[in-house]
């Protein structure tokens, strides 16, 4: 589906989703891509004696001397995957990487999230979400691990390659969607850690979509081209930061405060 739009006198066309059946893998070898989001859900007020933000960043495995356990890596480790490791950042922590939005498209996987995982797990109080907002709504959790998944430390077998099924949880063609990958911990002293998780190769069911503000700049920039006559060339637009501290989905929840 191409949508089209006018502004400034230019016609302005994106597309929704590049084919159906066509999926789109995002193996991070790039480093984490700059449309996905960090989410720090671990705000605490001053005075409490413990840290207002999250210990543990998502980041590369090779910023952590980490090689990628997942699937993706194979049988050496090679290249890069998301990761977060409590191991390396000790201290209370509830961090989220989350994908851009892409459709729900008809056809074979259209509905289908697919990601390789490598997770271990060492106390009671600390899990491994992936959860799915559609259409900006609040988050459904779609699979919580409290056990360790792949190998210790560990290039060999057994290695995990998750699908998930998002039609099962109410997605359907045309709904834009998101994924959140949430590491947490639901209590953590201080100096004490745990271990990490890394995913690598997350499948979408279809190529990324404009986020609402990116789109909104690109045609503001748009119409401040098109419009432009003598005065210079025009300024860059400043885009307005909102901090959200809920557990619905910041970039649509931006959307609607805006």
């Amino acid at each position: 589906m191409v949508q089209r739009l006018w502004f400034g006198g230019l016609i302005v066309a994106f597309a929704a989703a590049s084919s159906f059946g066509q999926t789109f893998t995002e193996t991070f070898e790039g480093g984490i891509p700059p449309s996905w989001t960090f989410q720090d859900n671990f705000p605490i007020p001053g005075g409490s004696g413990i840290p207002d933000h999250s210990a543990v960043p998502w980041t590369v495995n090779t910023f952590e001397g980490m090689l990628n356990y997942t699937n993706g890596g194979g049988a050496t480790g090679a290249g890069l995957a998301a990761t977060a490791s409590s191991y390396n950042h000790s201290g209370q922590y509830d961090v989220s990487l989350i994908t851009p939005s892409f459709m729900i498209v008809p056809g074979l996987d259209g509905d289908s999230l697919q990601y390789t995982i490598n997770y271990q797990r060492v106390d009671a109080f600390e899990a491994f979400d992936t959860n799915l907002s559609i259409n900006g709504g609040d988050w459904i959790v779609m699979t919580h691990d409290t056990s360790s998944l792949g190998p210790f430390y560990g290039t060999g077998p057994p290695k995990i390659t998750r699908t998930i099924d998002m039609g099962f949880f109410g997605a359907v063609p045309g709904d834009l969607a998101r994924v959140e990958f949430r590491y947490y911990s639901t209590f953590l002293l201080p100096m004490v850690h745990n271990e990490y998780v890394e995913i690598d190769d997350v499948r979408m069911p279809s190529m990324p979509v404009p986020e609402p503000a990116t789109l909104a700049s690109f045609l503001l920039a748009a119409t401040l081209v098109a419009t432009r006559r003598r005065s210079g060339p025009a300024r860059t637009a400043r885009q307005r930061g909102i901090s959200c501290n809920t557990r619905r989905d910041p970039v649509w929840l931006a959307k609607k405060i805006g």
